[in-house]
């Protein structure tokens, strides 16, 4: 869900304040170190990658960090890699690693999934918050969602209705 959620999101930074944004993601479950990607979302402007997001519900530890580097940062040339997290925070030395890289020139960050689509929905106006609602029912409604995960939001809706 985090995955669809953050897709979401960032189509509707994009089409609410009009950006020249390309969203590519991969689909849940989804290697993107096969398909060769730098992250689970890739944001381009002018077909050069502007960011690249990795999703985990996993822990980040230093290992991690120093893996994603070697395996994506580092041979696709990224300098904007964002961690979008959504159990445990990242350990100490998970961000040790990551200000190593940044003095490298590339900035590597840690961001909670959940605080920063609130943040972004609550900043954006009714409007695009509107626009969210449709890009996510839109995304939920393909048929690359597993079954599992669209059950689970009908429960969840159903739970905040009841």
């Amino acid at each position: 869900m985090p995955v669809l959620l953050a897709v979401a999101t960032f189509q509707t930074i994009k089409n609410c304040f009009l950006l020249d944004w390309e969203i590519e993601w991969q689909g849940i479950n989804v290697s993107d170190r096969a398909s060769g990607v730098g992250g689970d979302i890739t944001v381009k402007r002018n077909g050069a990658v502007a960011l690249a997001v990795e999703i985990t519900e996993r822990p980040i530890d230093r290992a991690r960090v120093v893996s994603t580097f070697n395996t994506k940062i580092s041979p696709n040339g990224l300098d904007d890699y964002l961690f979008f997290f959504s159990a445990a925070k990242p350990d100490d030395d998970s961000r040790a690693a990551a200000r190593q890289y940044f003095a490298q020139g590339h900035e590597i960050n840690f961001v909670p999934v959940k605080d920063w689509i609130i943040t972004t929905l609550t900043t954006i106006g009714p409007k695009c918050r509107a626009m969210f609602t449709d890009a996510f029912l839109e995304l939920l409604s393909t048929g690359t969602v597993p079954a599992a995960l669209k059950v689970a939001w009908n429960e969840r809706v159903r739970n905040i209705v009841n």
